[in-house]
């Protein structure tokens, strides 16, 4: 093991010494039952039933070559998601020149043009001393003149949040009826890693919903309400079909740096990792808490519950085998082997 690679670890593993957690939220009890008018529901959140339902919502995502779950998302949210703006580049955050996998899979998405609202940007190898932040915040930037484009107004929707944390259509459904949410709301997603057979926890609070306010409206990633909806959603990180899906992931997004020695991408080590639900770099996990960070030592413990998924992967099962339990093997796979 390198010298760097075992300070690296060493900072994980003291990390409940030295670091403090600093987001802190005020949890929001989410309530739903598919008997339940939407009138009660309102109620149960302290909330009461708008009369004017006319408001639009957008989902707004920088894609980068997340197929799959874009498609889940956009089929899971279409009937009540207005407009889906997707901002894509023509490169990846670390600065590496990239496919628009978007344009090139577009009549894939043939389905949902009437709603699509589709946006691409040029970018540039990173400037002397930046890092990969440099081009995401730069996209992030990018996606609210997207929104303007896409005809956003005041008082208007939009969800914030990366491909891979896909909002429950039925709290938005909430969410649009309702009077009271507040004008910025947190969405605390179930966290998954590499399919839904390997859930980690319910820590994932970035994704948010906010109420359009013009100028004052930005896209972000971060903390900026203290208010957070439980169980508002999935979050599926590294849920990719294909083995060079992982790789391409690995090398290209803002924690490339974690790729820290070259064995990490080797086919066989990355499918065994999926199937055995170990960290994909090979790192400690990220805990605040002495108690946290042994309850996620090792492996992950598979789950052969399949109930509260997203109904679009269910109802496709076959084509979204990969993300099922006992669907861990990859489908290129084999052949990635069988040219070594």
């Amino acid at each position: 093991m390198l010298p760097s690679t075992i300070i690296t670890d060493l900072g994980y593993y003291t990390r409940p010494i030295w670091d403090k957690n600093t987001n802190n939220f005020k949890l929001i009890p989410h309530y739903y039952a598919e008997s339940v008018p939407l009138k009660t529901l309102c109620e149960l959140h302290g909330w009461n039933e708008k009369k004017n339902k006319n408001i639009k919502i957008y989902d707004a995502v920088i894609f980068s070559v997340e197929l799959d779950l874009l498609e889940i998302r956009i089929r899971e949210l279409w009937d009540i998601v207005d407009t889906f703006v997707i901002l894509e580049s023509n490169a990846t955050f670390t600065g590496e020149t990239k496919k628009l996998t978007f344009s090139e899979h577009r009549q894939r998405f043939e389905f949902a043009k009437e709603k699509l609202h589709h946006v691409t940007i040029n970018q540039h190898p990173l400037p002397a001393g930046e890092g990969p932040f440099y081009n995401e915040n730069q996209m992030r930037r990018a996606m609210d003149s997207a929104l303007i484009e896409a005809g956003v107004q005041e008082g208007d929707l939009i969800i914030m949040s990366d491909v891979d944390e896909i909002v429950r259509p039925q709290t938005l459904s909430i969410l649009k009826a309702c009077d009271g949410v507040p004008d910025v709301l947190h969405l605390q997603l179930k966290n998954y890693l590499y399919s839904f057979e390997f859930f980690l926890d319910s820590n994932s609070w970035r994704a948010h919903i906010v109420r359009y306010k013009g100028e004052q409206t930005s896209y972000t990633h971060g903390q900026i309400s203290e208010n957070l909806l439980s169980d508002a959603g999935w979050h599926c990180s590294f849920c990719f079909r294909t083995i060079s899906e992982f790789q391409f992931k690995m090398k290209s997004y803002s924690h490339a740096d974690r790729v820290r020695y070259p064995e990490l991408l080797d086919s066989s080590r990355i499918q065994k990792t999926i199937c055995d639900g170990n960290d994909i770099f090979d790192m400690p996990p990220e805990a605040y808490t002495y108690k946290d960070l042994i309850s996620k030592l090792g492996p992950m413990q598979p789950s052969t519950s399949s109930i509260g998924l997203p109904s679009t992967v269910l109802n496709n099962a076959a084509k979204y085998r990969f993300l099922l339990p006992g669907g861990c093997v990859r489908e290129d796979f084999s052949a990635m082997n069988d040219s070594v």
